[in-house]
């Protein structure tokens, strides 16, 4: 007898027959599969895109070979045999009349981009051709988003600080546009040599020196080589490959979300798997013993059931892979809308990663019940024991599921998130496994009040309880994290603006000149616009502690903080700033010695402590103090603060440049173009446009998280359909008994929708329960917020679990209703 196809025949033959009844296990286990390839296929399919664009752009991505960015100019470089480019970044304001809009501008030469090109158009949204970004004398080239912010078309005019220029072209494609949608400010590109001209960079200014180099991969290499060493830690050499990373930073923290999603989904359809796979095997004890009795061997049924598990891990896969691939082109659609179309086409790396994933988490799942299957003796068609499960079965088993984690932590490369993730996910299923026993107890006393049907559904719950608090606790886990991320997006957004005082700033001015600070004053003034001290500033790098270098004080985890690398904002004032308190030490007041204040973060990251005398560079001077005092900031007060405060008189003498910030009313608004006008150096940063900027990448991010959440879902509904399978035969002979005593089909429709609405309820309640928990901890701990209750969510969750465990279950379990007893009889005897 040939057994592999006598198991292709039988998983045909099975997968025929109608109703969960018979080839449920088999539907299941194949939804399971699809749901956990298709999570693991999207993440990976998007992922792998994103990853050969970067390398495949590579130069014309970075818009050179090389790339350098320095706050302060660099004027001495390696010798080199490279061409070179020069361009300049700030963010400016561009006006056209009243209308004014903060834009992020370039100034170029005439050489820029050395890699790549850059495709302007004669109009708004035209496909535009690959010229050179230089504009011509007296004009700029324009994002075609800042076009109807200020109301402007191609040939009109835009003031940029002081000067004014004519609109020549509109940028529709540059180097490094692919990250371009979480940019906060449209482009602007202007000739460097007519920078000079809107004295706009003035000393002090917070400015990016960009330099572009290209040539022989040798050259390349040997003055990589040679700059190294010349650079500072605020200063940054980015090669081809590197410069593209800055995309990852943009959806990090969504890429991180996306690949514990697809974790969760993963692991709950395991669950699934496992349940579907023990009850097949419970199902084919009595068919396997049959064929033990006609002579078939060990082997001989290893063919027979791994060939029908082969086959429905095969297919799964396949159909998993098929709708990752849709769902990926979806993902990428809400994440990067302007760049899905510039993304290379799907590679074969996700599909080989995804069918291993399948595979494995089948062969893990499915590995006991199916050794325990072919090892069936053939007494089991005259006795009903089964031989003890072999440590072999559960080593192989473990050995699996181990290597899936493997594979997807090497797959997702983040080995320890992966590890205290699934600890932490399998601490809260234990977790969650008692509450649902208790809650299962406490509805004894229900049970007792309650009549008819409603009071046989408690009870079909309160007798199946491993079953019962398998489903409950699956669902439970579910719905938790959907919840979850629901009360992340509500809180984070709104509790961050509720915490704002009333009135808060709303408009910050930056690189106010010295010159112009009492003109900046008085015209606010005049317009009854509330605005904050104004504060100088001078950029230092923090770079010595006690005469030693500060890096070397620290421990090493501690050396990589981003406040050793870069340029600090310093000031200097002798009243102590508002929403400010020290916490020890004194306040340094009127005096003007060399006496410093620390914010306590600061102080805490880098071990400082009163009386350390801290060195700062700022500029090619090096500037000494000593730590007076240490005091709290709250940084959520939109007023300007800063890490560092020194003494009046210390920072005199260096250029500086000043910001404060304002509250403006919506009728005060018709004040700020001719604030503007006034002063075109000032950049006036308009907060309640950068906060609905940010907001709305938020909302493509979690938008794109809600995508993979159907996933989620679906694994939830996976086990909790497998565990109503697992126990179908029961509740079938108890139906079976219902009905030869005279119970109606109503009676027992009526009970089993009142056991899964009741199982629904309380999975909603218990995830409600754990939800507000677990965001009273994550809004504590990581973004300090108050704790606070949400009733509409132990509304909303309640309804929700009815429903959907509800409908499942019914789904599931209706045609046992529908028997006649003497037909349920002859099928169970």
């Amino acid at each position: 007898m040939n057994f592999l196809r006598l198991g292709l025949w039988m998983l045909r033959r099975e997968g025929r027959q109608k109703g969960f009844a018979a080839s449920g296990e088999w539907r299941v286990l194949l939804l399971a599969l699809v749901i956990g390839v298709g999570s693991v296929s999207t993440t990976g399919f998007l992922g792998d895109r994103l990853k050969r664009a970067m390398n495949e752009q590579g130069a014309s991505f970075l818009g050179a070979d090389l790339l350098v960015t320095s706050p302060r100019r660099i004027e001495a470089w390696p010798d080199h045999a490279l061409r070179r480019s020069a361009a300049l970044d700030f963010t400016s304001m561009v006006s056209r009349g009243d209308a004014f809009q903060l834009a992020a501008v370039r100034a170029v030469d005439a050489r820029y981009p050395l890699r790549g090109s850059v495709r302007i158009a004669e109009r708004a949204f035209a496909p535009g051709n690959a010229r050179p970004a230089l504009p011509p004398r007296g004009a700029v080239f324009v994002d075609q988003a800042l076009l109807p912010l200020l109301d402007a078309q191609v040939g009109d005019r835009v003031r940029i600080g002081e000067a004014e220029f004519r609109i020549a072209g509109v940028v529709v494609e540059e180097p490094g546009q692919l990250g371009g949608v979480f940019g906060l400010a449209p482009r602007v590109f202007l000739r460097s040599d007519e920078l000079a001209q809107t004295r706009i960079v003035q000393p002090g200014s917070r400015v990016t020196h960009v330099y572009q180099f290209a040539g022989e991969p040798a050259a390349l290499a040997a003055f990589a080589r040679a700059l190294k060493p010349r650079l500072d830690s605020t200063q940054r050499l980015i090669g081809s490959r590197e410069g593209v990373e800055t995309l990852r930073g943009a959806f990090a923290n969504a890429d991180r979300y996306i690949q514990l999603t697809a974790l969760i989904s993963l692991l709950l359809s395991v669950a699934a798997i496992a349940i579907a796979a023990r009850r097949h095997a419970l199902r084919h004890y009595d068919q396997a013993a049959l064929l033990r009795c006609l002579g078939a061997t060990t082997r001989q049924l290893r063919v027979l059931y791994v060939t029908q598990l082969l086959v429905l891990g095969l297919l799964g896969s396949l159909l998993g892979v098929a709708i990752g691939a849709l769902m990926q082109q979806a993902l990428a659609g809400m994440l990067l809308p302007d760049a899905v179309t510039r993304l290379p086409a799907l590679g074969w790396a996700p599909v080989g990663a995804a069918i291993a994933s399948g595979l494995l988490a089948l062969a893990g799942a499915s590995l006991p019940a199916l050794v325990r299957l072919i090892r069936v003796p053939p007494l089991r068609v005259l006795r009903r024991d089964l031989p003890p499960l072999p440590l072999s079965a559960w080593i192989s088993a473990t050995t699996s599921v181990g290597a899936l984690l493997v594979l997807i932590a090497c797959y997702a490369g983040d080995a320890r998130l992966v590890g205290v993730f699934v600890a932490a996910l399998a601490a809260l299923a234990g977790v969650l496994a008692l509450l649902a026993r208790l809650a299962l107890l406490a509805g004894r006393g229900v049970q007792l009040l309650a009549q008819g049907p409603l009071r046989f559904g408690l009870a079909q719950l309160l007798r199946h309880r491993f079953d019962s608090s398998l489903q409950l606790g699956a669902f439970t886990l579910a719905l938790f994290l959907v919840a979850l991320l629901a009360l992340v997006r509500s809180d984070l957004v709104a509790g961050w603006r509720a915490q704002l005082p009333p009135q808060a700033p709303n408009y910050f001015l930056v690189n106010i000149p010295p010159h112009e600070q009492d003109a900046v004053a008085s015209y606010l003034a005049a317009h009854d616009l509330r605005a904050s001290t104004i504060y100088p500033m001078v950029r230092g790098r923090l770079v010595t502690k006690n005469g030693a270098p500060i890096a070397e004080t620290l421990p090493p985890e501690a050396r990589s903080s981003n406040t050793l690398r870069r340029e600090l904002n310093l000031t200097w004032t002798a009243a102590l700033p508002a929403n400010n308190e020290v916490l020890d030490g004194r306040w340094h007041g009127e005096r003007r010695g060399a006496e410093i204040s620390v914010e306590s973060g600061m102080a805490e990251r880098l071990q400082l402590a009163l009386g350390d005398a801290l060195g700062f560079q700022i500029g090619d001077q090096t500037l000494a103090a000593r730590i007076t005092s240490i005091r709290s900031v709250k940084w959520d007060s939109m007023q300007p603060n800063f890490f560092v405060i020194f003494a009046p008189g210390q920072l005199d003498a260096f250029p500086a440049s000043s910001i404060a910030s304002v509250y403006v009313s919506p009728p005060a608004k018709q004040a700020l173009p001719g604030f503007v006008k006034s002063f075109p150096g000032v950049t006036v940063l308009a907060l309640d446009k950068l906060i609905a900027n940010i907001e709305a990448v938020f909302a493509q991010i979690i938008g794109a998280i809600q995508l993979l959440l159907g996933f989620l879902l679906a694994a939830g509904m996976a086990v909790v359909v497998a565990t109503l399978l697992a126990s179908l035969d029961a509740r079938q002979q108890e139906a079976v008994l219902l009905r030869t005593l005279g119970a109606e089909r109503a009676y027992l429709a009526k009970a089993l929708w009142s056991e899964f609405i009741v199982l629904g309820v309380l999975a909603g309640l218990l995830a409600s329960a754990c939800a507000e928990a677990a965001m009273a901890l994550i809004g504590d701990r990581l973004f300090e917020l108050p704790p606070r209750l949400h009733p509409w969510l132990w509304l909303v969750l309640p309804a929700a679990g009815a429903l959907l465990v509800g409908a499942s279950g019914w789904l599931t379990t209706r045609h046992i209703t529908r028997l006649p007893p003497m037909q349920s009889i002859r099928e169970l005897a």
